[in-house]
């Protein structure tokens, strides 16, 4: 059998599919045959297509002794190189091969790809330029000319390179990406995602483009499709930390962490359910300002409402809210509308005036949900004169706060010989207290700073006012503790008191720090300065 046959019968033996036994045989063809360069350079090929990449690297390295002109053998020598990670032996590689063939497109392309990857940008773009004036329908070189731009600074150039590289190969997803991430630095973040979901669509899960589409929509207010983009890219590659991290953090920003909690603070709830019971009469409408998981609107429909209409500004809260009243059975007397209380209308969502009022929008500091122009816009358009307000009346609390062990969550002054007292001076003045385990220490009796009455007022302006606290005990005071009640009527009320560590807790108390703690004693007076701004409050001593 002569040597040409028997490299043929390897090349088919490789391509029946028995790929070690091809390249075991072709390797013993080499130790027969150490100077027949055909084998040789069959092994390198063949070692190269099954991922043995540093073998092939070697074998074509042993093709290039016997002929050190080789260019095809250094060619592939970089490919190795490059593929193996080492950019910085792939570029001398490249730029050895565009020296002893500058008439080889390929040769510039590898250049420029070694020198992309390297950081050297100008080498790479030259690079890429002679080859295109080799060979204009390069899409390779296109590309990378196009990312050296991008990387230049130069998004405009960028995009018109790219888009020659596209227009050759459309399969070029770094070049989509590439291009995507120079339309966004032009502004023009609607033909970015395109781009970037046209990357997904061709190589679905690909990490850059699922992490650049999903901050792309997310700083567009376009959360819920990031979320989409997420799980898509997750069901096409389950391991793919880069989605998982994403669908994480784009949840967080639509969903806080809060929602769970809530929905298992059993006093809270049931002080809503005795509300809501109270005032649903037989058949009437209520309107709920946001709808959460339904928990309450379900409560009204079970109550007795003939009609539940609420409203959830988060659609996928939204499309998940109607899942679980579909689940509960409540779908025929429940609604849900995915929209901002804002944003529902008479005579449409909401038929006519709703008899009740349900909301609960509150935040830790009551104020921070935007809960006074919801409530205020609501009482105005869409209740009945007259209607009740579940809850009608809310409260925000403060006292004076000490106890050792939760001052130093607040302030440092000494620690190992070292006076740290100067960091005060950095450290925000308002903080929420997620500790139920450390003790609150009430220095004085809990002083309402604000009452609002839903049902009794219409409007709700800004306030600011002092507040004369008497010192109810000695201690070292370290600023001002907040919290809230609800008054729902009848003695049915929820306060989150700071007195009570409650094993589940949705509502937190918060802190607003003194700049330097303070002594007090019982029988003395504190005097303290309360704002709103009817979105948040704020507290602080008056010196």
């Amino acid at each position: 059998m002569t040597a040409g046959a028997s490299l043929d019968d390897i090349k088919q033996r490789f391509r029946s599919g028995d790929r070690a036994g091809a390249v075991a045989a072709c390797q013993a063809a080499c130790e027969a045959n150490p100077r027949d360069a055909a084998a040789r350079r069959l092994l390198a090929l063949m070692l190269g297509m099954t991922g043995e990449i540093e073998r092939s690297l070697q074998a074509w390295g042993a093709v290039r002794d016997l002929d050190p002109n080789d260019v095809d053998a250094l060619f592939n020598m970089a490919i190795c190189e490059r593929d193996l990670g080492r950019p910085a032996q792939a570029r001398e590689l490249f730029a050895e091969c565009t020296r002893r063939a500058p008439k080889q497109a390929d040769g510039w392309v590898g250049l420029a790809e070694s020198g992309f990857a390297a950081g050297a940008f100008q080498e790479a773009y030259d690079a890429a330029q002679r080859a295109l004036v080799l060979q204009p329908k390069s899409a390779l070189a296109w590309m990378l000319r196009g990312r050296c731009e991008l990387a230049g600074g130069q998004p405009r150039d960028a995009v018109a390179s790219l888009g020659s590289a596209l227009a050759i190969d459309g399969g070029l997803v770094d070049a989509l990406v590439a291009r995507a991430d120079a339309l966004r630095m032009l502004g023009d973040d609607e033909r970015a995602l395109a781009d970037y979901r046209a990357a997904l669509r061709l190589r679905p899960g690909h990490d850059e483009a699922v992490k650049k589409a999903s901050v792309c929509l997310s700083s567009q207010g376009r959360v819920d499709e990031g979320i989409d983009l997420c799980r898509e890219a997750l069901a096409a590659r389950p391991d793919s930390l880069t989605a998982r991290l994403g669908l994480d953090w784009l949840l967080s920003q639509l969903v806080p962490l809060w929602h769970v909690p809530m929905m298992n603070e059993r006093e809270r709830n049931q002080a809503y359910l005795d509300g809501i019971v109270a005032a649903v009469q037989p058949g009437c409408t209520v309107f709920e300002v946001g709808t959460g998981s339904g928990l309450l609107a379900m409560m009204a429909a079970r109550a007795g409402a003939g009609r539940v209409v609420t409203c959830e500004a988060v659609p996928l809260v939204a499309r998940t809210a109607q899942q679980i009243v579909e689940a509960n059975g409540f779908a025929d007397r429940v609604t849900v509308v995915p929209k901002p209380s804002y944003g529902v209308t008479l005579g449409d969502e909401l038929r006519e005036p709703a008899d009740v009022l349900v909301h609960e929008i509150f935040s830790s500091e009551l104020l921070g949900e935007h809960v006074l122009p919801a409530i205020e816009d609501a009482k105005r358009r869409l209740l009945k004169p007259g209607g009740r307000i579940v809850p009608p009346r809310a409260s925000i609390l403060v006292a004076l706060l000490g106890g050792e062990d939760l001052g130093r969550e607040l302030h440092v002054g000494e620690s190992f010989g070292f006076d740290l007292s100067a960091f005060n001076a950095i450290v925000p003045g308002k903080r929420p207290i997620h500790r139920e385990d450390l003790p609150r220490v009430l220095l004085s009796e809990p002083v309402a700073a604000f009452d609002f009455d839903f049902e009794a007022n219409d409007t709700f302006p800004p306030d600011s006012r002092q507040l004369v606290v008497p010192v109810a005990r000695d201690g070292r005071c370290f600023g001002i503790i907040q919290w809230i009640r609800l008054d729902f009527g009848d003695g049915n009320s929820f306060e989150n008191h700071p007195g009570y560590a409650r094993p589940v807790a949705s509502w937190q108390n918060t802190v607003y720090r003194f700049p330097t703690p303070r002594e007090v004693q019982a029988g003395t007076q504190v005097t303290l300065r309360a704002m709103h701004d009817r979105e948040r409050p704020w507290f602080e001593l008056v010196a």
